[in-house]
C-alpha cells in the first residue's frame, strides 16, 4: 500500500516551477530574478533596457512594451502573479517588495482612440503590418506614467489604469479598479453593493408546493 501511495504522490504532486529562458535582447534581469514557465516577456521595441527586473523578483505574468514607446521597471523582491499583465506605452515603475496577485491588469495607455474611424484604422494597421512603431500613427491614443511605490500589495483581479500613483505600503483590495492616486499606507477597495432583482417564473408550476403538516 505504501508503495502505491508513493507512486501516486510522485505522479500527481506539484512539480517545482521551471524557469523560462528569456533572450538577452528582451529585457535586463538581475542574476537572482526569475521568470516562471508561464511567464512571458514581449518587447516590441527589441530594446532590452525597456524592461528591467530587479533582484529576487519572480514573474509569473506577462510584461509587454509597445513598439512606439513604453518602459517597465520592477524593483527588488517583487512578485507578479499568474495571468497578470503589465502593458506599457509610457512607463510603469514598480518599487521594491511589491506583491501583485493573479489576474491583475496594469496599463499606462488607452490602447485605442475613442474615435471609431481612428480605432478601426488602428486595428486594420495592426492586422496588416503589426503594432505601429510611431506615436504619429496612433491618433487619439493617450498615455500617462504609472508608479507603484515600495511595499504595496495588490490583491487579485485588480485593474490599474494610466496616470495612477500608488503610495508606499498601500493595499489594493480584490477586484478594485484604480483610476486615481492612492496615498501611502491606505487600504483602497471599491464599494460594491449587491443588487438583487426578483425574476418572474415562467409559470406557477416552477415552484414546489409545500407539504401539508403531518398529524401525529
Amino acid at each position: 500500500m505504501f508503495g502505491l501511495y508513493r507512486r501516486v504522490r510522485s505522479k500527481y504532486a506539484p512539480k517545482k516551477a521551471s524557469q523560462t529562458v528569456i533572450p538577452t535582447h528582451c529585457c535586463v534581469m538581475a542574476d537572482t530574478a526569475q521568470i516562471s514557465a508561464e511567464g512571458c516577456i514581449e518587447n516590441l521595441q527589441s530594446n532590452p533596457d525597456a524592461i528591467q527586473i530587479g533582484r529576487n523578483s519572480f514573474i509569473r505574468g506577462k510584461l509587454l512594451v509597445y513598439g512606439h514607446g513604453g518602459k517597465i521597471e520592477i524593483g527588488d523582491n517583487c512578485y507578479l502573479g499568474h495571468r497578470s499583465d503589465i502593458w506599457s506605452m509610457d512607463s510603469v515603475i514598480i518599487g521594491d517588495r511589491v506583491l501583485i496577485s493573479h489576474d491583475c491588469q496594469i496599463h499606462d495607455g488607452t490602447a485605442h482612440s475613442l474615435d471609431p474611424e481612428e480605432r478601426a484604422a488602428h486595428f486594420k494597421a495592426i492586422l496588416e503590418t503589426g503594432h505601429p512603431k510611431r506615436w504619429a500613427d496612433l491618433p487619439g491614443v493617450r498615455s500617462a506614467p504609472v508608479i507603484i511605490e515600495d511595499d504595496v500589495w495588490i490583491s487579485f483581479g485588480v485593474t490599474i489604469l494610466k496616470g495612477v500613483r500608488i503610495g508606499k505600503g498601500a493595499v489594493i483590495g480584490a477586484r478594485s479598479i484604480v483610476t486615481k492616486d492612492v496615498p501611502p499606507y491606505m487600504l483602497c477597495h471599491n464599494d460594491v453593493k449587491p443588487r438583487l432583482t426578483p425574476l418572474k417564473p415562467p409559470d406557477s408550476n416552477s415552484f414546489i408546493e409545500p407539504l401539508p403538516p403531518q398529524s401525529n
